[in-house]
């Protein structure tokens, strides 16, 4: 059972949610049911806690057709309801202090300080727990946990690169951020936000849809496809920098795309739907 934050709901209070219900994800639902029909059904009470698997992984065209129906339900949804889920709301605000925790660290890549005293872990685990903390606060709801997933692995991008580990574990002096990687990582967010909502969204409707734990896509793959598939809808504001009339630079444009690029990355933008 999920949980998600409902507009208007205090800050941190949460609603039980059952997944995606609307009729909208009965296709999604029927393509699950295809998939893993070989598995069969519990044909015994012992066999439910165990899952058991379908026959081999999924067709190119499988994983192509399930997330599809996924993107279709998804985007339709949020059509007859913008607030559903919480979704654009949520990573709205996550992509913003995104942007913010990247413009302190292009400003220095010490921006988050040395670890307190008392901290006892390393200074890159403490640079990853500011990080995930400013773009994702503290909030407990099912799509908040779905962006702190994704700040973690935004964090982790951002630290694979040398200069940035040598800078927060105090190996080397302190510098800024390259605009590649506050661009890479920028772009990655969108798509990762909604692959960690359709890992969820997806195993929901497996429940649903074939009663007795049957694991349908233990690789992933459906997800996978459609994290590629949001990915080549928002532009790299580095890209974009050259192309704008305005004369922005690549951070103010990654600021004020944050809404339209959610847009994208939801399916409700033009472009989108194919």
């Amino acid at each position: 059972m999920w949980k998600t934050l409902r507009k208007g709901s205090g800050m941190g209070t949460s609603t039980t949610w059952d997944g995606p219900r609307g009729a909208g994800w009965t296709k999604l639902r029927r393509s699950i049911g295809q998939l893993g029909r070989t598995a069969g059904q519990a044909a015994t009470p012992d066999e439910i806690p165990n899952p058991r698997q379908g026959d081999g992984p999924i067709s190119p065209q499988g994983v192509e057709t399930g997330g599809q129906r996924f993107l279709d339900a998804l985007a339709e949804e949020l059509r007859a309801d913008p607030d559903a889920f919480g979704l654009r709301d949520t990573m709205r605000d996550g992509a913003d202090q995104l942007v913010h925790a990247m413009n302190e660290l292009r400003r220095d890549l010490a921006a988050f300080g040395p670890p307190p005293p008392e901290w006892a872990g390393s200074g890159a685990d403490w640079f990853m727990s500011e990080f995930v903390t400013t773009v994702a606060g503290e909030r407990t709801g099912i799509v908040d946990a779905f962006v702190r997933r994704s700040a973690t692995r935004c964090a982790e991008k951002l630290l694979d690169d040398p200069r940035v580990r040598e800078a927060v574990t105090g190996e080397a002096r302190s510098s800024s951020l390259a605009m590649d990687l506050f661009c890479a990582v920028y772009t990655f967010f969108f798509a990762d936000v909604v692959t960690e909502f359709a890992k969820a969204a997806v195993a929901e409707q497996v429940k649903l849809a074939l009663p007795g734990l049957v694991i349908i896509d233990p690789g992933g793959q459906i997800p996978d496809w459609i994290g590629e598939k949001v990915a080549a809808w928002i532009p790299n504001p580095c890209e974009e920098q050259g192309k704008d009339e305005g004369g922005r630079s690549a951070a103010e444009l990654a600021s004020d795309l944050v809404r339209d690029n959610v847009d994208r990355a939801l399916g409700l933008a033009n472009g989108t739907e194919a």
